[in-house]
């Protein structure tokens, strides 16, 4: 599926922590959110559309990372480039 955001609408991905934290194997959703719900808390949207989960990041931002991180060397593995999105989305973002 292709992600677009419109004049209405943008998608944000929202993952479960495992211990604590995102890992490459925490389960994830992608929620289609109108621009009033993305003025919303997302505690408050992750309550509301999906209990258990947090929010990560929004699909384009993760897009345009996903691919800077095709064009570099040290990320050529699947593993490595969501080790280094989980770690952009925890402290970068």
């Amino acid at each position: 599926m292709d992600y677009k955001d419109t004049e209405e609408s943008m998608y944000s991905i929202y993952a479960k922590r495992i211990n604590g934290k995102f890992q490459p194997d925490s389960e994830a959703l992608v929620l289609k959110l109108t621009f009033e719900e993305m003025e919303m808390k997302s505690i408050e949207i992750a309550e509301e559309k999906c209990p258990g989960f947090d929010y990560f990041l929004e699909m384009f931002v993760l897009k345009d990372f996903y691919e800077d991180l095709l064009k570099l060397e040290e990320f050529k593995t699947d593993i490595k480039r969501v080790e280094r999105i989980i770690y952009y989305a925890e402290f970068d973002a």
